[in-house]
């Protein structure tokens, strides 16, 4: 073999030397065709392009900068994991079924008309006949999350209660107190109240009514959902087979940031990465253009995700092309309104950047309630209410001149939040 390899050494230099140009030639050509198979991939074949690349960076097996492990560190499990995108209008309504038989509700408002608690109600109940829930949460106080809540924890035995840093402080738009709901609230447990230590609150009566069911549960712990830095997740819900883990803010984010507008009230909202069978699907609330950019560095740039929970509704602000682009899902579900849309969700140039990656996209507005299974062999599937729906009903948004003029004509009569931050 050694004798081999230098004959075949010499004959080259032999050759190099009798014709130099015809081996420089040689070379060049072997550097333009690889050059061009490099230019067809890039341009021609994007996606397998993208996968090459992010192989040999490793994006395939992120280091859990942020805290999360790689999936592998999971157990493959045998049975379904489902999560149900319930239809609350304009709102957001999420119920977990994990695969060992416990559950969570993450948010449950409306602000819609057509949409009652007592619909909500009737699809939970017929899923927990032992009146048992294990996890709830709540995202941030806007009253499209958390309109129903209360009534959820009055209704249902609750375990664990998860709930932003935020104290509440009911007055109405005079700033005179709910005298009645401030009663209540000054007679709950002074430890636990203290726990919520950040110098902004919230005034809202459906916020109080929530605050006060909250830490008057019997029998429930109480988790604020705040980590104490970018490299700790402090809410982890893990069994052998699944895992979900929550970026929340920091303690120095809620120390450093007034929560004075609604576009940073909506940005405490904790995103969560649910994985189960080398699946992993992503939860936002109404995360926006202020947390997601911090939710990319704490995974450390890129996590190869598969199901998107379209942030704020499909707003403008929310699912930037850097947190698209970090997530990589195949999938978006948008829980909106359909009738008398005066939020005006989802945008189009939200809707574009979907359609820009070939994402598919599923709607509350559309389909209604929308149940992902995922099952023992890792593979997904969507059932809905209503399958009739278009690829153009589905891509169809709201321009930002049509939205402005429908804010403008119903200004008088949204929220005051409604009015700063759609």
């Amino acid at each position: 073999m050694a004798d081999r390899n230098s004959k075949a050494k010499s004959a080259a230099k032999r050759a190099v030397k009798s014709n130099p140009k015809a081996f420089i030639i040689a070379l060049i050509a072997v550097i333009l065709i690889v050059a061009i198979g490099f230019c067809v991939l890039y341009f021609g074949f994007p996606d397998t392009w993208d996968s090459i690349m992010s192989a040999v960076r490793g994006d395939d097996k992120p280091d859990g900068a942020g805290g999360t492990p790689p999936s592998g560190d999971l157990t493959l499990g045998e049975g379904e994991l489902k999560v149900h995108f319930v239809n609350v209008g304009q709102g957001d309504c999420i119920y977990i079924q994990f695969p060992d038989n416990t559950d969570m509700i993450i948010d449950c408002g409306n602000k819609s008309r057509g949409y009652d608690f007592q619909t909500v109600k009737s699809y939970l109940t017929a899923l927990n006949p032992d009146g048992k829930i294990n996890h709830l949460m709540l995202t941030h106080a806007d009253e499209d999350h958390v309109d129903n809540m209360d009534e959820i924890i009055y209704e249902f035995e609750i375990e664990n209660i998860y709930m932003p840093n935020i104290l509440s402080v009911p007055k109405n738009s005079k700033g005179e107190p709910y005298a009645d709901l401030q009663e209540q609230i000054d007679n709950l447990d002074r430890d636990t109240v203290a726990r919520f230590d950040d110098k902004d609150v919230v005034n809202s009566r459906t916020y109080a009514n929530f605050f006060i069911a909250a830490l008057s549960e019997e029998n429930c712990e109480v988790h604020i959902n705040e980590d104490p830095d970018e490299q700790t997740n402090s809410i982890v819900i893990q069994q052998e087979t699944f895992r979900l883990t929550f970026y929340c803010p920091t303690e120095e984010y809620y120390d450093t940031t007034n929560l004075n507008n609604a576009e940073r009230k909506n940005a405490v909202s904790p995103i969560g990465i649910l994985e189960y069978n080398n699946r992993r699907v992503v939860l936002t609330g109404d995360s926006n253009e202020i947390n997601e950019p911090i939710f990319v560095r704490r995974i450390g740039g890129k996590l190869d995700c598969d199901v998107l929970k379209v942030g704020h509704h499909g707003s403008a602000t929310s699912s930037t092309a850097e947190f698209l682009d970090a997530i990589t899902c195949e999938y978006a579900v948008i829980s909106c309104n359909k009738e008398g849309n005066t939020f005006v969700h989802p945008r189009q140039v939200t809707l574009d950047r979907f359609k820009a990656r070939n994402m598919s996209v599923y709607r509350t507005d559309k389909h209604g309630n929308i149940v992902l299974t995922i099952d023992g062999e890792g593979e997904l599937k969507f059932t809905v209410d209503n399958s009739d729906v278009t690829d153009e009903e589905l891509f169809k948004g709201a321009d930002t001149e049509n939205a402005e003029a429908t804010l403008s004509a119903h200004s008088f009569t949204l929220p005051l939040f409604a009015q700063l931050y759609i």
